[in-house]
């Protein structure tokens, strides 16, 4: 028998898809494109519509919107706030019976982003069961105050319907890739979680080319040291797995960003490796 002083058997955890990454493409039809998550790679469209159904079902699921330009790098982000909740869309299937937690990052390309700003610039779409996915986005009605010149069109706040009925805001903005206007610096050595998540988001995985450690359980690096005047900023920050990190700052090594988002390694030996930004499936 077992003795009273030992420790009671603890349940399973729940299960939880850590990073599940879906084209909204796919969930607002009629594309049909793979999706994707972290160490299980590419994902058929129809698992990736049945789990992004079961993900929206779940209270515990964090989702965000990310923006893309053709080549599937991230160029803009925007995380869900609280929504309001609204009856069920016209046809809309009826909620799964079991709901899976998870991280949900839902990817769109810039230039698809553009034409729903445009509804009555595209033809009327047969019905079909595309539509009558449940998921719905659109540019809020709202107007938002002036951004910093020089932002794409597609920034500022949208809306994204579920296929429960529950409307969320996502409010848009670039992520440093490509550029940076250094609009989330900090001052301080720490990021702030805003400009940690966007850094987090384009490189997605530690930036040495040979590691996959998750950006989530990487340091935020600085490339440029900050006591030695580099920037806490996106076009000085990268993802590095801590073994990464302690290598970048073995001698011999040395990190540098030629832009925003692509990293160059350079050994002790003199070879350079260049990794660049993560590319979302679209």
């Amino acid at each position: 028998s077992r003795s009273p002083w030992s420790k009671p058997p603890s349940s399973p955890a729940p299960p939880k898809l850590t990073d599940l990454t879906v084209p909204l493409a796919t969930l607002l039809g009629p594309p049909r494109r793979p999706g994707e998550s972290h160490g299980f790679g590419p994902l058929d469209p129809a698992l990736c519509r049945a789990l992004a159904a079961l993900a929206a079902a779940s209270p515990h699921t964090t989702a965000c919107v990310t923006v893309t330009d053709p080549d599937g790098h991230a160029i803009g982000h925007g995380c869900l706030a609280a929504g309001r909740r609204r009856a069920p869309l016209p046809g809309a299937p009826d909620p799964p019976l079991t709901a899976l937690p998870a991280r949900l990052n839902l990817s769109i390309t810039a230039t698809r982003l553009t034409r729903l700003l445009q509804p009555a610039a595209q033809p009327p779409r047969p019905p079909g069961p595309a539509a009558r996915s449940g998921w719905a986005l659109a540019k809020s009605p709202t107007p938002d105050p002036p951004g910093p010149p020089g932002d794409p069109p597609w920034c500022g706040t949208w809306i994204i319907t579920l296929p429960s009925g529950l409307q969320y805001q996502v409010p848009l903005e670039p992520v440093p890739t490509h550029g940076c206007d250094h609009r989330r610096e900090s001052q301080a050595y720490q990021p702030s979680d805003r400009l940690r998540h966007l850094v987090q988001i384009r490189d997605y995985e530690c930036t040495l080319p040979t590691c996959s450690r998750h950006a989530k359980e990487s340091d935020f690096e600085h490339a440029v040291p900050y006591d030695k005047g580099g920037r806490t900023c996106g076009c000085n920050a990268g993802a590095r797995s801590r073994a990464c990190h302690r290598v970048k700052q073995a001698p011999g090594w040395k990190v540098t960003q030629p832009k925003p988002g692509w990293h160059q390694w350079q050994t002790p030996s003199g070879r350079t490796y260049t990794q660049e930004p993560k590319r979302y499936p679209t």
